[in-house]
């Protein structure tokens, strides 16, 4: 497990951290004593747990959970303060637990015992596909580089799609709005396709994709996707999504709108 400690005092920092190990030798437990070193550590890390500090300098432990969530979905929030009046407050954020100080061990143990969504030990070997909130794909929770906006963008206009086969035109109007579809644009579609499937098989997922001589389409199996989840009805993925879908593009209104009915 990949846990995050986060508290403007050191001691505390060390006391909860000290706890995290003793429960879970095996995995990872990072402090840190600001909202922006958790969330850049959160950036690049997938972290199962975090235990933030309710009062803190700057950003409070409500707000940091957010933007954390906002990053990580599936993280579970655990907070750990001096006052219980926030406890309502750590309700509506769905936290998986709230500790009083100063922190018990066997309070620590019944929080981990008792999490909101459970940490998977086996990690799946599939591309990892978020699309509530902003869109991201990961590769054993390894962001996934693209050497272009587009392609990402590409990427996500398929996995929309759930494996419907999209033309070179149809994608010259998804990126490029009402641009004419003239050669030049057919060719930088192409040369996104080229990337796409480098930067798929550079994360050893090139089966993601199918290709025939002018169309190119997701295979969703190949896929671990909160969409494809939520459509399946699969419970957590129905409690992450919150109104937000591939919030950085335009052209998702349609699938959005029909979200929000379900």
């Amino acid at each position: 497990m990949n846990s995050l400690v986060v508290d403007d005092k050191q001691l505390a920092v060390n006391a909860v951290v000290r706890i995290v190990i003793t429960l879970d030798p095996e995995g990872t437990c990072e402090g840190v004593r600001t909202a922006d070193a958790a969330m850049e550590y959160v950036r690049t890390h997938a972290v199962d747990v975090a235990f933030l500090d309710v009062e803190m300098p700057q950003m409070t432990g409500l707000e940091l959970a957010k933007r954390i969530k906002d990053v990580r979905p599936n993280v579970n929030i655990i907070f750990v303060t001096a006052y219980e009046e926030y406890a309502f407050e750590a309700h509506k954020l769905y936290a998986s637990g709230y500790l009083l100080k100063p922190v018990k061990e066997e309070d620590v143990r019944a929080a981990l015992e008792n999490l909101r969504h459970p940490v998977q030990l086996e990690k799946t070997d599939k591309l990892q596909v978020r699309c509530f909130g902003n869109f991201d794909v990961f590769m054993n929770d390894q962001p996934l580089r693209f050497k272009r906006t587009k392609s990402k963008e590409m990427l996500a206009y398929l996995i929309d799609r759930r494996g419907s086969r999209c033309t070179i035109g149809e994608l010259v109007s998804v990126l490029w709005g009402d641009d004419a579809h003239s050669p030049s644009r057919r060719t930088q579609v192409r040369n996104l396709i080229s990337d796409l499937r480098n930067a798929l098989k550079d994360a050893g997922a090139e089966d993601v994709i199918v290709r025939g001589r002018d169309e190119i389409a997701i295979v969703p199996e190949s896929v671990d996707c909160d969409y494809y989840r939520f459509l399946d009805g699969d419970p957590d993925a129905v409690n992450l999504y919150r109104g937000e879908y591939m919030s950085q593009y335009s052209w998702v209104e349609m699938t959005a709108g029909s979200l929000s009915r379900e």
